[in-house]
């Protein structure tokens, strides 16, 4: 039987979960079928190994990569702990498949799947599952997505206990890549606890997997609280009376870019003051060359490309605003992280915001919400209602820059913002590995 065939047919087995080691000793199997630190779920992985790290486990890692890519740092692991499944040649001669329909780097869309690409693709992390628990024998496997790498997990260690992290995009890809879901859901919806981001996440999660109450977890996601602060270097000089905006994320439609492109062409300024956007991020298709076509005008658009963690704070640092006019996101952490550096934001009013966004940051001005226009999908709006949107944005940005310009006093936002460091999420996350152990 094809591995295809054993997630179409999966049934959960009649006979329990083994239980972990004791508490001190335990050894985690984390999983990411894409690159470490470009996305979210790869910031998380890093963030969940170095904080394992911290508590004593002994950890190894599964995760995808290009042909050519050299393999991360995820420190503490070593690099003979890290096993790659290396896209672009045989059993998956097609770029790394992303999670997103766009990504920060060229990749395959899963709703191009053919039936032979699913099966190379469960063959190769198959494979990399097996080198990966030579010798190790993991207590819990720790999934990133709910999706067909998690999917394959269930399959192949049926008594071990599976966390689940969700980072949303499983929720859009059931309905991008229909076609994959019958190879997904079945054994997904038979991991042991399932991870959410907030409370709309969860409910999206049960919705499509049928998770009792019980199995979901509401962990949230974090930033780096040593990185991103207001205390560091500033990458870029200020010029006399320079207002910056900053934008970081992939260079997508669906991610508002175009349409912030526009809005800050109508920004009013404050008297004696100028305005720049950066743009921090790529794209992996034409829609990154189509949204840098649409700058190409403006001499107020700057792009900076992909930038790494510690560079991307020093950007915040010296900005004034951030911005995310984005249609469709998990947990975007990027917004705090900016005002974790000082600067105001504006986003899009998307939906679950008020379940993990503190609400004092709105209620003191730190943060402008944007109405969304109406969707006509998951994550494209109506063109009817985007100019609208664009007036909106804009009217944000210049409500935003004004009070920078006023100099607010900031000092309190760290404060609202410590319940969503790493440190805090996994906290949450040891609690239940715990659950897990003998003697819990």
């Amino acid at each position: 039987m094809t591995f295809s065939e054993r997630l179409r047919t999966y049934t959960p087995p009649a006979a329990g979960r083994r239980r972990a080691a004791p508490k001190g000793s335990l050894k985690i199997l984390h999983l990411l079928s894409q690159q470490p630190a470009k996305t979210g779920s790869g910031v998380c992985l890093l963030a969940m190994a170095a904080h394992g790290a911290e508590a004593g486990y002994r950890q190894r890692a599964v995760i995808g990569l290009p042909a050519a890519e050299p393999v991360p740092a995820i420190p503490p692991l070593s690099p003979d702990g890290v096993f790659a499944v290396r896209f672009e040649s045989p059993p998956v001669p097609f770029r790394i498949p992303g999670m997103s329909d766009v990504m920060p780097y060229p990749s395959t869309r899963f709703s191009d799947f053919t039936i032979e690409m699913l099966e190379g693709y469960l063959n190769a992390f198959a494979a990399a599952f097996s080198k990966a628990t030579d010798g190790f024998v993991p207590d819990i496997i720790h999934a990133n997505h709910h999706w067909l790498m998690t999917a394959l997990a269930r399959v192949l260690f049926p008594e071990t206990p599976i966390c689940a992290q969700s980072h949303g995009t499983e929720l859009r890809q059931l309905v991008n890549a229909a076609h994959l879901a019958p190879y997904v859901v079945p054994a997904c919806a038979d991991v042991d606890t399932a991870f959410a981001l907030h409370p709309e996440n969860a409910r999206g999660l049960k919705e499509a997997f049928g998770f009792s109450d019980e199995k979901v977890q509401v962990v949230g996601a974090g930033f780096r609280d040593d990185l991103f602060c207001a205390e560091g270097e500033c990458r870029l000089p200020r010029k006399d009376g320079e207002l910056r905006v900053v934008y970081a994320g992939k260079l997508a439609v669906a991610k508002g870019v175009l349409w912030l492109i526009e809005a800050v062409e109508k920004i009013r300024p404050p008297e004696k003051t100028t305005v720049t956007l950066m743009v921090a991020g790529t794209g992996g298709d034409e829609e990154a060359e189509q949204i840098r076509a649409a700058a190409a005008g403006s001499d107020r658009v700057h792009f900076l490309g992909a930038l790494p963690q510690n560079e991307l704070a020093k950007v915040f640092r010296s900005a004034d605003v951030f911005v995310l006019p984005s249609m469709f996101e998990g947990l975007p952490l990027v917004v705090i992280e900016a005002l974790a550096c000082g600067c105001l934001a504006v986003v899009s009013d998307l939906p679950g915001i008020d379940d993990w966004m503190p609400h004092r940051l709105c209620e003191q001005g730190l943060v402008e919400r944007v109405a969304m226009p109406r969707l006509v999908s998951l994550d494209t709006p109506d063109p009817d209602a985007v100019p609208a949107f664009i007036e909106d944005l804009a009217a944000a940005l210049t409500t935003q820059l004004q009070r920078a310009a006023a100099k607010p006093d900031r000092a309190d936002t760290a404060c609202h913002l410590v319940p969503l460091t790493w440190r805090g999420v996994f906290e949450k996350v040891k609690a239940v590995y715990e659950g897990f152990c003998e003697g819990s």
